[in-house]
């Protein structure tokens, strides 16, 4: 996000009047935003907020650099900003269209290069080094795994997600990859490591991000399914505010009455989604709105709060009530 659009955000989440702060935690890709979008974080991350820097691999992903050309400007980066909480290591991200040889060659860039960026960072940013978990396969992961127990890391990543979208930029929860993710996590934690999910989370999947026991996840859908004209409510899918008027099963409209009555059901308020037309016109509102109930949804997955989250899974996802109950389980 731009400084203007920071600026915004930061208005309406105070305009929303809630009693959780979805800006405690804060992920930024240093290199690639406007130097005042840094500045800004760096405001808020000496009032308390915890800041994750990511490498920026997305980018390569997109085709903006080549992999090795993410390294020296990142490192230099680093080096000139040491006030963060977490340092993410330059990862290769394979993505679902790469064949099994591109896969395997970018788990070893991502090994090699993790390795070498380590080494090259100033000693007090060690601590806070993250390398990511790249690898289609069990023993892809595995050579990740290894390399990153030898380096003493506390923080993985783990990013190969299925992908979809014209440049592989969405990232999606695929059994298979979600499989591979639990094992990762139970391998970590088995070695005093924890374990953040890149690129993943809306809210009916915080569940089940919660039963296979990741530590963190983040995700840009709340801002992109604002631009899409949809809003979120706790561990419920997104749902366009547009009167019930269905333009597509992706973009499934529903009725402002509906809205109001899974609010009742979540126990979701701000002030930002009590006037229909504001949801209907600013896309700042409806972000604002769904970063909200993000935290909201990991605030009342973290307390336990089991049979009102079974109510909302039955009445607004119920797709996704088995991961619900084997996080249960």
């Amino acid at each position: 996000m731009c400084p203007s659009d920071i600026r915004r955000l930061q208005k309406h989440v105070e305009i929303a009047q809630v009693s959780v702060d979805p800006l405690q935690n804060v992920l930024i890709t240093p290199l690639f935003v406007e130097r005042g979008s840094v500045e800004l974080v760096q405001q808020m991350a000496e009032q308390g907020r915890f800041v994750m820097f990511d490498s920026g691999g997305y980018y390569v992903q997109r085709g903006r650099l080549r992999y090795e050309e993410l390294y020296m400007p990142l490192l230099t980066t680093y080096r000139k900003n040491r006030w963060a909480s977490v340092y993410t290591l330059p990862d290769h991200v394979p993505t679902s269209q790469d064949t099994p040889e591109i896969v395997d060659l970018k788990v070893k860039d991502t090994i090699r290069f993790s390795k070498l960026f380590f080494e090259e960072m100033p000693d007090d940013l060690k601590p806070r080094a993250m390398p990511v978990v790249q690898g289609h396969t069990y023993k892809q992961v595995d050579a990740c795994l290894r390399a990153y127990i030898r380096l003493g890391v506390k923080l993985i990543g783990f990013g190969s997600f299925g992908t979809q979208g014209q440049n592989s930029e969405i990232n999606v929860a695929t059994k298979s990859a979600v499989e591979i993710a639990r094992y990762v996590i139970d391998v970590a934690h088995e070695n005093g490591m924890q374990v953040h999910l890149f690129g993943l989370g809306t809210p009916s999947l915080v569940a089940m991000i919660k039963g296979i026991k990741a530590d963190s996840f983040d995700s840009a859908t709340w801002l992109k399914a604002a631009g899409f004209g949809q809003v979120f409510l706790p561990f419920m899918r997104a749902y366009n505010i547009s009167y019930g008027i269905s333009v597509s099963e992706l973009q499934k409209g529903i009725t402002f009455e509906q809205f109001n009555e899974w609010k009742k059901l979540t126990g979701h308020h701000c002030e930002l989604c009590e006037d229909p037309a504001n949801l209907n016109v600013s896309k700042m509102h409806r972000a604002a709105h769904n970063l909200i109930v993000m935290a909201e949804t990991v605030t009342m997955v973290n307390d336990g709060n089991e049979a009102h989250i079974q109510a909302i899974y039955k009445a607004g996802s119920p797709k996704y009530r088995r991961e619900f109950e084997r996080w249960l389980a």
